[in-house]
């Protein structure tokens, strides 16, 4: 299932306007004095202005060089250590991005702005674990931020742990009860406990004011076919999968249904789309070679 998109806006990592960057480097015109003495003020502006210039335009692997230069002479201004956490971030450098964000987290005046970047890029190396601890530090910063109770949230329950997943969920509901990923994922986890009724319900009123929200239209599909009420999954997933066909969760859901339905064809069409766009589900091809063999 898709990562939810809602994030911290970090206004000192947004890229500038292009006729916005030249005026941010003149505003930066007062960056202290370096701990080498190696970088005169004019230097720092122009590298300032190359770097906010490179990132503007998605140049990240041109962007390093400057931001490196930055932030070796200016080692503890927490500007550079987050913007250099960004560059390593979009040039798959995931080891290097949480390093800067753990740097962050030492010299910013407001460490909570590296939430959950510091998080998401221990999960994009794997380290479920040490995500966990980083958010955990993040919602330490404000108790009851809704955000950081999200993705502490999330995390938790890509880990497998449901019952403290739901904790977290509901106490972000209660913090901020129109929060729509707070709601699905408790929707989600209610699905994984067996709770299917629950989870329609929870999934039902997210669709009622958001109708084209995929992931509450999957779990709203899953439910109702958990429960029996395979017309209203087909018609929940079909229009989750017409909003984000790209999405293999919805042909997979599809698929067994046809199965239910004993709609052979159906069925090896919806897994057929699912195997093009997740080529690592070996369990779906394997499945779906099974099917094709039991054609007329």
């Amino acid at each position: 299932m898709p990562l939810p998109t809602k994030f911290r806006a970090l206004t000192f990592l947004l890229a500038p306007a292009v006729l916005g960057v030249f005026y941010w480097g003149l505003f930066q015109a007062k960056t202290p004095e370096s701990d080498g003495g190696t970088l005169s003020p004019a230097k720092s502006r122009l590298l300032q202005e190359e770097s906010a210039l490179m990132r503007h335009y998605g140049r990240w692997d041109r962007a390093l060089a400057p931001t490196v230069k930055l932030h070796t002479a200016y080692p503890e201004n927490h500007i550079y250590i987050g913007q250099l956490a960004e560059i390593y971030d979009h040039l798959g450098r995931y080891s290097d991005a949480a390093g800067m964000w753990e740097q962050f987290l030492v010299h910013a005046p407001r460490p909570i702005e590296a939430c959950p970047q510091i998080g998401q890029a221990y999960q994009k190396q794997g380290l479920n674990k040490q995500a966990i601890g980083a958010l955990e530090r993040c919602l330490a910063f404000e108790p009851n931020n809704p955000d950081s109770l999200f993705y502490l949230a999330h995390a938790v329950e890509r880990s497998g742990d449901s019952s403290r997943a739901a904790e977290l969920y509901e106490r972000g509901i209660a913090l901020s009860p129109q929060y729509l990923d707070l709601r699905i994922g408790l929707a989600r986890v209610r699905l994984h406990q067996g709770k299917a009724e629950e989870a329609k319900t929870l999934a039902t009123a997210v669709v009622e004011g958001s109708p084209s929200n995929v992931d509450a239209l999957l779990v709203l599909g899953l439910a109702n076919e958990r429960l029996g009420e395979r017309a209203d999954a087909k018609k929940y997933l079909l229009r989750g999968a017409q909003l984000a066909d790209g999405d293999a969760d919805f042909h997979i859901a599809l698929g067994n249904i046809a199965e239910q339905d004993l709609d052979l064809n159906q069925a090896i069409q919806q897994y057929q789309k699912a195997v093009k766009l997740d080529h690592s589900n070996v369990e779906v091809a394997q499945h779906l070679a099974l099917l094709e063999k039991a054609r007329p």
